[in-house]
């Protein structure tokens, strides 16, 4: 093969190091969440939107328009934008100035063994991918978290798909009965007088009507709500001693000897571009805590990139899981300087399949 990348052959070194990891049933890129929740269906060539809304009981929420303006056509324009835009989650990443100088000045080097000089270029060709493959998982992340805390919707909107450009709504359609409401809001006005786990015990009782819960998600800061609750702390620790420390371990112990599922804390942050820089979002709807069954609750329904379909010749692919990687270099030939480019893609929409097993704690609004 020619390639057209500065590392050469070297590129090929990243489908045999995420071969070599699936092997031993490892995760080389650990902090995304969607793996514990969701697997990945069978690719199609075709990713049919109007069929996966039918088939999966997905609803698309109409856009709000202005007296003068004309709606989107979602059987056409809208749909193509919706494929193309929201589901077709990619970046790339040039090689900066330094780095590219850096690559060259090993490939130059008189002092570097061979063994050495191809370790070097790997870890720098392998931060790349790493960069890429990550923002990837973030944006699927972002759509499965806040779908799942936020019961069941998830908005395209200018904090969540700024560069993107599509605006709507996506909502799974979790059950209103799964939806739970508290005895009075939990908020700092309250929190002496909240009783956080009667509303607990609520959320769960009417869970265990239709599935076995096996974890309640939460995010950090609810649960440090919960923690500084004095109802709550009297339940755990008992009369005597709810003036001790309560950490997440004493709770969940304290859930396992009652028969309960555990908190599991979801932390998660996701970096968007915007025009004028960077935003750091949370993805989990604070105010909710979520009851989850056991095992997957969804699939993330995808489709092969056009490049599995029509690879180009000079550039360097591999998988990662259902994520395309893409390495590939450009120069004069192409009326440009030089430079080197990763990128990572994935034509895919992750579904809560288990919905109707999903049940929320809406902590901020009250049960009248």
């Amino acid at each position: 093969m020619d390639y057209t990348s500065i590392f050469g052959e070297l590129t090929e070194s990243i489908q045999a190091r995420i071969d070599a990891a699936s092997r031993y049933g490892k995760r080389i890129f650990d902090n995304a969440i969607y793996p514990e929740y969701l697997s990945w269906d069978t690719p199609s060539v075709g990713l049919n939107f109007e069929e996966l809304l039918g088939r999966y009981n997905i609803t698309m929420a109409a856009a709000t328009v202005g007296d003068n303006s004309k709606e989107p056509e979602l059987d056409t324009n809208g749909v193509s934008i919706i494929k193309n835009k929201v589901f077709n989650h990619a970046i790339s990443r040039p090689l900066t100035i330094n780095e590219y100088r850096n690559v060259l000045a090993l490939l130059d080097s008189k002092k570097l063994t061979d063994r050495q000089m191809k370790r070097e270029l790997t870890n720098i060709l392998w931060g790349s991918v790493e960069e890429v493959v990550k923002s990837v998982q973030s944006k699927i992340d972002m759509i499965f978290l806040s779908a799942l805390s936020n019961c069941g919707i998830f908005a395209f909107d200018e904090t969540t798909n700024p560069e993107g450009g599509v605006r709507g709504e996506i909502d799974f359609n979790q059950p209103i009965h799964n939806m739970v409401t508290v005895n009075e809001v939990w908020d700092e006005d309250h929190i002496a007088d909240i009783d956080p786990f009667s509303d607990i015990e609520e959320l769960l009782n009417r869970a265990e009507e239709i599935v076995s819960v096996s974890k309640l998600l939460i995010s950090p800061t609810k649960l440090g709500f919960l923690m500084r609750s004095p109802k709550m702390r009297q339940a755990v620790l008992g009369n005597d001693h709810s003036s001790g420390p309560l950490t997440l371990n004493t709770i969940n112990n304290f859930m396992e000897s009652n028969g309960l599922p555990p908190f599991v804390k979801i932390r998660r942050k996701c970096r968007v571009r915007t025009s004028t820089g960077y935003n750091t979002i949370s993805p989990w709807k604070d105010a909710n805590i979520v009851a989850v069954p056991e095992g997957k609750i969804g699939i993330i329904k995808n489709a092969y990139s056009n490049n599995e379909l029509r690879p180009e010749p000079g550039v360097s692919y591999s998988n990662y899981g259902r994520i395309r990687i893409s390495e590939w270099g450009v120069g004069e030939t192409q009326g440009m300087n030089g430079a080197e480019y990763t990128k990572a893609e994935s034509l895919s929409l992750p579904v809560i399949t288990a919905i109707e097993g999903i049940f929320t704690l809406k902590t901020d609004t009250k049960t009248e």
